[in-house]
């Protein structure tokens, strides 16, 4: 790993990325941290109406880390995760965050994981505890042969969620609303999926929709926003989706309106149509990327 500097983060942002990492480091002990990617949103505001200065300006940055731990470490990843988000709150700051052990990433590195091999190649060292290397990964896929696997595995989960949102369709029309929040749910989830695999080839195990949106942020702001979560009511609705996986199953009590219900239908089939334009997106960008070899081969026919 050669980098060393997260480019384009301003002063302020790296004071506020120190005391993060050290407060993770205290909190989790992990072997590494490494950063693979920051986005900031920033909101300037003026209004007659503020108290004090008219002019207001926040800064909230998100910090993407893949944290190694240690082989013999027991706490489960969700466990991790939550204890070093933990401590970006206090800060001012948010991070999404993978787990793995100090063995697994070595082994996923030697067979040319895409994930942690971009990671490897590009990411940005910010905590090295043992101070040893890691594996080095095998040359990266020649452009053919990432977009056959890149195809293989969109359409493995790509078709999966279309079907749940067929099955949603049938239940919403008879009337089934839980069962069409669940269908809904799992729909949502095989696209999170299928995208965050052909983005940055990681495979999440999570059914929690807010974890793979937030995984999502790292390459594409646009699909989110489909669940902005920015009031109350946008909150209470994504919600209302987020629970549906345990709740439809385990809650005897559950229920959903039928304008609940009807919202949410539509919001998932745009993100299903979103998610394929940007399959369709990743496949040109490969496309156009790879170099172009003589002697030509023509297709006559």
């Amino acid at each position: 790993m050669d980098a060393t500097t997260l480019q384009h983060l301003p002063k302020q942002q790296v004071a506020l990325l120190v005391q993060l990492i050290q407060k993770i480091v205290l909190a989790v002990y992990p072997v590494k941290i490494i950063c693979y990617g920051y986005r900031t949103s920033t909101i300037d505001g003026w209004s007659c109406f503020f108290d004090g200065d008219a002019y207001n300006k926040s800064i909230n940055p998100t910090y993407d880390f893949l944290i190694i731990t240690n082989d013999e470490e027991k706490r489960a990843h969700y466990e991790i995760i939550e204890i070093a988000e933990q401590q970006a709150y206090p800060l001012g700051c948010n991070t999404t965050i993978i787990v793995q052990q100090l063995n697994a990433a070595n082994k996923a590195l030697e067979s040319g994981s895409r994930f942690i091999s971009t990671v490897y190649r590009k990411g940005v060292m910010l905590y090295n505890g043992n101070c040893l290397p890691l594996s080095a990964p095998p040359e990266e896929l020649d452009i053919p042969v990432l977009r056959s696997l890149i195809e293989g595995d969109w359409h493995r989960r790509f078709s999966m969620s279309r079907r749940f949102l067929k099955t949603a369709n049938y239940c919403f029309d008879n009337g089934w609303n839980e069962q069409t929040i669940f269908d809904l749910h799992q729909s949502v989830e095989h696209a999170c999926v299928a995208i965050i695999r052909v983005y940055i080839g990681f495979r999440p195990t999570t059914h929690n929709l807010s974890r793979l949106l937030d995984l999502i942020c790292n390459f594409s702001q646009e699909l989110v926003t489909i669940f902005p979560r920015q009031t109350k009511e946008e909150t209470d609705l994504f919600n209302t989706l987020n629970r549906a996986y345990s709740e439809a199953r385990y809650n005897e009590k559950y229920t959903v309106s039928i304008e609940v219900t009807k919202i949410l239908l539509g919001r998932v089939t745009t993100l299903l149509d979103l998610a394929e334009k940007f399959y369709d997106r990743k496949q040109i960008s490969l496309e156009s990327s790879q170099p172009i070899s003589f002697p030509l081969t023509v297709n006559n026919q």
